[in-house]
């Protein structure tokens, strides 16, 4: 009798475990279907599935600007009392002196952001003077809830960016048969590029396809100094380095510069891009 029981009890036992992991996988199943439904939902109706939200890193267009602002002002005349509306509660710069006319600044932008934490940041603008130097200003800042910002205390003038340690491309002599159908081709694309007022005037050196922009007069060709191209072969499409000086129209100035082009084979051969220059 006893025994029966006790083999009643463990059937029992046992069933109770059998309907615990049978009711356990299908709540797993249920949740596997709710999360594929909403997947599929969201897929039918257009809808992406929410992704966490990102934070821009580093300043903003207005504290960028607030900082070039101050960075002026602060070069202009370190002493002016007007510096007072940029700083922060209870902050002073300190006494200093107005530099020569000669040295204010000509141009700035921020070139760096450092982010501090606790809403706070130092901001590298990089000023270009009137006297060809340039100086490299780091100014401290802080961000307040409501999106204002204010400046720490004194800057700090720093070192500007190191030089890459990099070495620039070295081009070849052209290759090939098409060496000297190559070299025209440039010689007269670039002079026409400089000295053309539309599109339409450099159309036939130009791929089909290919649109770029003259500069209409902006410089004057004054010698040709020589193309060469980037890696070997002889193939239907080249990259170039092309050397010219050019005169600016406005100021008389000479300049040595260097051109990047693409060139390829068709009926004969054409430009197919100018690097900053093609769409």
């Amino acid at each position: 009798m006893i025994g029966e029981v006790g083999n009643k009890s463990g059937e029992a036992a046992t069933s109770i475990r059998s309907a615990m992991r049978g009711a356990g996988r299908v709540a797993l199943w249920a949740l596997v279907a709710l999360l594929l439904g909403r997947g599929f939902f969201a897929t039918v109706s257009g809808q992406a599935v929410p992704e966490p939200s990102t934070v821009r890193a580093g300043a903003g267009e207005a504290e960028e600007a607030f900082a070039v602002r101050f960075a002026r002002s602060y070069l202009a005349d370190p002493a002016n009392p007007g510096l007072a509306g940029f700083l922060a509660e209870n902050t002073a710069l300190g006494g200093g002196r107005a530099p020569r006319a000669e040295a204010t600044v000509a141009q700035a932008e921020v070139s760096a952001t450092e982010e501090l934490g606790g809403d706070r940041a130092v901001l590298t603008v990089a000023c270009e003077l009137r006297d060809a130097r340039t100086l490299y200003l780091a100014v401290p800042i802080a961000r307040s809830a409501a999106g204002g910002v204010a400046v720490l205390g004194a800057p700090s003038l720093v070192a500007g960016p190191a030089v890459a340690g990099v070495e620039s491309d070295r081009p070849q002599p052209l290759a090939g048969a098409g060496a000297g159908e190559i070299t025209l081709l440039v010689r007269h694309f670039l002079s026409s590029y400089l000295s053309a007022g539309s599109f339409g005037e450099l159309a036939y050196l130009v791929s089909p396809g290919t649109a770029i922009e003259p500069l209409g007069g902006a410089l004057r060709l004054v010698s040709f100094i020589g193309v060469e191209q980037l890696g070997s072969g002889e193939g239907p499409r080249r990259e170039l380095i092309a050397r010219i000086r050019a005169e600016d129209a406005e100021s008389g100035a000479i300049y040595p510069l260097a051109y990047r082009l693409g060139v390829r084979k068709g009926a004969r051969w054409f430009v197919a891009a100018l690097a900053g220059a093609a769409s």
